[in-house]
């Protein structure tokens, strides 16, 4: 039982992997037989690891045509953003309110990791970093399900933004950003470390909502 459960943990671990890159493409069906090879592991573990991520939303299923990766939108994406925005800002709120020394630790040494990552020669590092980052700041909330809603609502955000890694950002201070929400985050100023990760939040949102919504005009005038 302890192998079945290891073997479904890490097929969802490597699953989940190949949608947020966009290796599984956006609306495509998932072919068990070809995901058992890809992954060397047995179909039932397979499909109890999709069935975990379609709980996620990470994977649709449908009693007829089986498991699919779900299908991007500009609309979608949008609703995305405002719902992570409004959750990881309740979030942020409860985290300064309560908590404490080692809380603010963390955050001032991931802060210092992700900067020392350079990110385009290492992608998957600074990823993992900057995902422990916003992990961090909002960790010491006291709710366990906002915190879990927080990290679906990340995860979903990570596959948009790698779905459109191809594509130019605009010319971005990133590491400055962070710099002035844990700013602020240490000085509990929780008005202003909210506003600031929302407009973190809002600039790469902004960029991808466009990038969507081009895409979907000329799919439509191709069509035409």
């Amino acid at each position: 039982m302890d192998t079945y459960r290891s073997l479904t943990s890490l097929a969802r671990d490597r699953i989940r992997k190949l949608i947020l890159s966009g290796e599984l493409q956006p609306g495509s069906r998932i072919q068990i037989e070809s995901l058992c090879k890809k992954l060397d592991v047995g179909a039932s573990p397979v499909r109890e690891a999709l069935s975990i991520l379609s709980s996620e939303q990470l994977v649709e299923r449908s009693e007829q045509r089986g498991f699919w990766t779900p299908a991007i939108s500009a609309q979608d994406f949008n609703i995305l953003l405002d719902t992570r925005c409004r959750v990881e800002s309740m979030a942020l709120g409860d985290a300064i309110a309560h908590g404490g020394s080692d809380w603010e630790e963390r955050i001032v040494l991931l802060e210092y990791r992700l900067k020392t990552i350079d990110r385009a020669a290492a992608p998957s590092a600074w990823e993992d970093c900057h995902r422990d980052f916003h992990a961090a700041l909002i960790a010491a909330c006291p709710s366990t399900y906002l915190l879990n809603f927080c990290s679906q609502l990340y995860d979903l955000a990570v596959r948009y933004r790698n779905l459109a890694s191809q594509a130019a950002y605009p010319s971005r201070q990133v590491q400055s950003e962070h710099a002035d929400i844990v700013q602020a985050t240490l000085a509990r100023d929780a008005n202003r470390a909210v506003a600031l990760l929302v407009d973190h939040y809002r600039r790469t949102g902004d960029f991808l909502y466009q990038q969507l919504e081009t895409s979907e005009r000329q799919a439509a005038d191709k069509a035409l």
